[in-house]
C-alpha cells in the first residue's frame, strides 16, 4: 500500500507490502507521486517489482535455514540426535542450495521418490518430510520470512505401522550369541523382558532403580509422562550383571542408535551362521528365520508375553506405558498355542 506525504516543496511516496522491504521516492508534484505509486503497486501485483529481487536476497537458502534450525530448535527436542541425521540428509540434497521461496512441492517430491528408491520405509520418509515441514513453519512463524510451506502439497507415502513379528526363543538366543558386547547383550535382554522403549533404557539411571522392590521409575518417556515399571526377577538379575552403581546412566554407550545398529549386525551374523550350519547338516534353511527383525520387535515380544503370562490390560499398560487400548493392541500379537493353552485350562475348570 502506498502513502504520500507532503514535505513542503516535495511529495514523498512510500510503498509498503507485507513480506517486502519498503521503497520510497520524492517528487515535485502530487500527480507524479501518485503515478509512480500506482506503477510500483502494479509491478508488485505482477511480481515484477525490484522489491521482489531485494526480498529474495533476504531469504535464506535451505542449507542456511537447516543450520539455524539445528542450532536453535533441535537441541530442545528429546529426539535431537535422530533429528540431526534427518537434517543432514536435507543438507546433502540439491535443493539445499536454493532459497526457501524457490523450493517447490515437485522438488521435494523428487527427493521423496529418491528416498523410497533407496529402500527407506514409508514411515521413515514421512518423518523426513515432517522435519522439513517444521523448518519451513519455523522460518515463517518464528523467523519472520515470508515463505509458504511446499511440504504441505507433497503427497505422503502410505504408512502401515502394524507389525506382528515376534522373535522366537531360538532366534533371540542366536542373535545374542553374535552380540560380542556383553553390555549390548544385556540391553537386548532387558528390552525383551521389561517392554521398555529403546530411549527409556538408553536414558535409564541407577538412582531410578529399586531392585529390592523390583521396579524402575522412568522420568523421561516418549509421551512425556513418568511411570513406574514393575520388573521381573530375570530383569533384576540382568541389571545386577551390568554392575550396580549408586548413580549415573546404566548403559555406557553414548548414542541412542548404538543398540539398533548392533541388533541389525547381530541378526545378519546370526542368519549367516544359521545358513552355514544348515549347509553342513544338508538341510534347507528356513527363509523366515532371523529375517525381518528389528530392535523394536523386542518390545512387541515383551508386551505380548505379558498378556500370555496372565496380566490384565491395566497391568500391562502400566508397564508398557501405552495410553490407549488401540495402541496397546498394535503391540500385542498372542501366539495361538498360548491362547489355546489358556482356553483349555478354562474348559478343564468347568
Amino acid at each position: 500500500m502506498a502513502s504520500i506525504t507532503n514535505r513542503g516543496a516535495t511529495f514523498q511516496v512510500e510503498v509498503r507490502r507485507k513480506g517486502y522491504p519498503s521503497i520510497s521516492k520524492c517528487f515535485k508534484t502530487a500527480r507524479a507521486a501518485k503515478a509512480w505509486a500506482a506503477e510500483q503497486e502494479a509491478l508488485l501485483e505482477a511480481s515484477q517489482s525490484p522489491l521482489r529481487v531485494i526480498r529474495e536476497r533476504s531469504i535464506p537458502t535451505l542449507a542456511d535455514a537447516l543450520a539455524r534450525y539445528v542450532s536453535e530448535v533441535t537441541p530442545a527436542k528429546k529426539s535431537a540426535a535422530k533429528e540431526v541425521s534427518f537434517l543432514k540428509f536435507w543438507s546433502s540434497t540439491p535443493i539445499s542450495k536454493a532459497r526457501l521461496t524457490q523450493i517447490s512441492a515437485q522438488d521435494i517430491g523428487q527427493q521423496r521418490d529418491q528416498m523410497l528408491k533407496l529402500g527407506r520405509s514409508p514411515a521413515t520418509v514421512v518423518r523426513y518430510l515432517a522435519v522439513l515441514s517444521h523448518v519451513f513453519t519455523v522460518s515463517r512463524l518464528d523467523w519472520g520470512y515470508p515463505v509458504a510451506n511446499p511440504v504441505d502439497e507433497v503427497r505422503k507415502p502410505k504408512v502401515s505401522n502394524a507389525r506382528s513379528r515376534r522373535p522366537s526363543a531360538a532366534e533371540f538366543d542366536a542373535l545374542l550369541k553374535q552380540t560380542n558386547n556383553s553390555e549390548l547383550a544385556l540391553f537386548f535382554r532387558l528390552a525383551i523382558e521389561t517392554a521398555m522403549r529403546r530411549s527409556e533404557l538408553f536414558n535409564l539411571r541407577w538412582e531410578n532403580l529399586d531392585l529390592a522392590k523390583q521396579f524402575v521409575h522412568l522420568l523421561d518417556t516418549k509421551n512425556g509422562s513418568q511411570r513406574v515399571v514393575i520388573i521381573s526377577e530375570v530383569a533384576v538379575e540382568a541389571f545386577r550383571q551390568i554392575g550396580l552403581k549408586p548413580q549415573g546412566r546404566v548403559f555406557s554407550f553414548h548414542h541412542v542408535d548404538t543398540p539398533s545398529k548392533a541388533f541389525r549386525k547381530a541378526c545378519l551374523a546370526a542368519r549367516q551362521a544359521y545358513v552355514r550350519e544348515c549347509e553342513i547338516r544338508q538341510v534347507e534353511p528356513s527363509s523366515g528365520f532371523l529375517d525381518n527383525l528389528k530392535l523394536h520387535d523386542l518390545r512387541h515380544e515383551a508386551t505380548s508375553s505379558l498378556f500370555e503370562r496372565g496380566l490384565t490390560i491395566p497391568e500391562v499398560s502400566s508397564i508398557t506405558g501405552h495410553k490407549t487400548l488401540s495402541m496397546l493392541g498394535r503391540y500385542t500379537h498372542l501366539r495361538p498355542d498360548s491362547v489355546l493353552k489358556r482356553l483349555n485350562q478354562g474348559a478343564d475348570s468347568m
